[in-house]
């Protein structure tokens, strides 16, 4: 039978679509683009000339920015850290949060205390 001797450590990795993003990091960073396009906008509906329309203006414009500002910040905070680094921090933020219950988050010390010694009745 044969055996690969040499198998990549990054073979079943998800692949690298855009300026540091794989596949569900850019919807990701494109859907936190979307929804932070709507409070941006709304100073701007006040404006007689531009009105409602700069919502959904402001909707579509975000994720190209977000996208592109963020994909050099992502590639930079990923250099060197495993793929699914982003995904577990992101689930680390989360569980600070309340919002994710599958990860146990627990910052403390251990302290190793002695019990006064065991005293038997009757015995000196």
């Amino acid at each position: 039978m044969a055996v690969i001797e040499f198998l990549p450590d990054r073979l079943n990795s998800s692949p690298v679509v855009w300026r540091g993003f794989t596949a569900g990091e850019f919807l990701l960073a494109a859907t936190v683009g979307f929804f932070l396009g709507i409070p941006l906008s709304l100073p701007l509906v006040f404006i007689p000339a531009v009105g409602w329309i700069a919502i959904p203006t402001c909707m579509l414009i975000m994720p190209i920015f977000v996208v592109f500002v963020g994909g050099r910040w992502v590639s930079s905070y990923k250099r060197g850290k495993p793929d699914n680094y982003l995904w577990r921090r992101l689930e680390e933020v989360r569980a600070k949060f309340g919002l994710h219950r599958g990860l146990v988050i627990s910052s403390q010390t251990w302290a190793l205390r002695r019990t006064p010694p065991f005293k038997r009745r009757g015995m000196q």
